[in-house]
């Protein structure tokens, strides 16, 4: 799972409207990374990125007063580096900074 997990505070939905709620990651740089002691830093170039996965919050959709009832929550995302994955997991690849994006 994904530690810390993501949550959102959403305001400004139309109330009747039904939403869909998602979540991916990106890479945050072309670099590699390592660990040197107390830091983490560049070690090279980024892998290839992956195909794309995308996941869908499990209450979606919902009317935007549901979503906006208390923050949103992607506790459940799991993450694996697995690209043979037949799960769903979001793959990533070790060693890579990546930033969630809803």
């Amino acid at each position: 799972r994904m530690f810390p997990a993501c949550r959102v505070s959403v305001t400004g939905l139309d109330p009747e409207a039904r939403y869909l709620f998602l979540l991916d990651v990106i890479p945050v740089d072309g670099a590699r990374y390592r660990w040197q002691g107390r830091h983490w830093e560049p070690s090279g170039k980024a892998e290839p990125r992956l195909p794309d996965r995308v996941y869908i919050h499990p209450d979606s959709p919902a009317t935007g007063a549901h979503w906006m009832r208390q923050p949103v929550s992607f506790h459940r995302v799991k993450l694996t580096n697995s690209t043979l994955d037949p799960h769903g997991h979001l793959i990533l690849h070790s060693m890579h900074k990546y930033q969630p994006r809803i």
